[in-house]
């Protein structure tokens, strides 16, 4: 599949065209224990079995991945998680801010299921990972829930608590046949704010560069099968 995507760099804009032939989800990424074990927790509080090992990696078809705005889903409890996202292409590395959108009452039976159930989304603004390796730990990454009409906060990091990304193309590429260009890799996700897990319509993130001045965000609404009377 073709991902027509935006590379946003120092000396302007520009379309490129990216071959997608999987994707492969990272869990429990935390440089910090303490905050894996936090994650751990908030997952154990909605029935989710502790992993048997970490880091985690979950793979997923091609088509789970888009850009839109608007997704659907089966079931009522699902969420989003931001997280970074590497698009590698011969010897370049692009960055892109994501959603490890779940579904939570099926992650209690089946996490790998739970995943591939609900689309992931990604922003259509790329950064040139090579634009902002000295000053990775640095870019902030946050998100939003839509709760009682109100936008509350839902999760609020830097990239300096997750492992960076020669890390992960590096323990990606150890379970991937061939290379992992085509292959979109999302970074695991930093712990969440509000103490549970909210299940709302509309999700929102933002990935910021302090140094740079700029920033990606998206956000997206959530659907359910609620036309359909069971």
């Amino acid at each position: 599949m073709k991902m027509r995507l935006t590379v946003v760099e120092k000396a302007g804009g520009r379309d490129v065209s990216y071959r997608l032939r999987g994707i492969v989800l990272c869990g429990y990424t935390g440089r910090d224990q303490s905050a894996i074990r936090a994650h751990i927790e908030e997952l154990k509080k909605e029935g989710v079995d502790p992993p048997p090992s970490v880091p985690m990696f979950y793979p997923k078809p091609f088509w789970g991945l888009t850009t839109d705005k608007d997704i659907s889903v089966q079931g009522k409890e699902t969420s989003g998680e931001v997280e970074y996202a590497v698009l590698v292409d011969g010897t370049k590395i692009f960055i892109g801010l994501g959603s490890d959108h779940t579904d939570r009452e099926l992650e209690r039976t089946d996490i790998l299921k739970s995943k591939q159930v609900c689309p992931t989304v990604i922003s259509g603004t790329l950064w040139p990972y090579d634009e902002i390796k000295d000053h990775w730990d640095r870019i902030e990454i946050r998100s939003w829930v839509e709760i009682s009409g109100k936008k509350t906060l839902y999760q609020d990091s830097t990239f300096g608590t997750i492992l960076p990304p020669e890390e992960l193309i590096g323990m990606v590429q150890q379970r991937v046949e061939g290379s992992v260009d085509g292959i979109a890799i999302f970074s695991g996700t930093p712990p969440i704010v509000t103490g549970n897990m909210v299940f709302t319509n509309r999700f929102a993130c933002e990935m910021l560069d302090p140094v740079l001045k700029r920033e990606i965000t998206f956000d997206y609404r959530i659907h359910t099968l609620d036309w359909f009377k069971a």
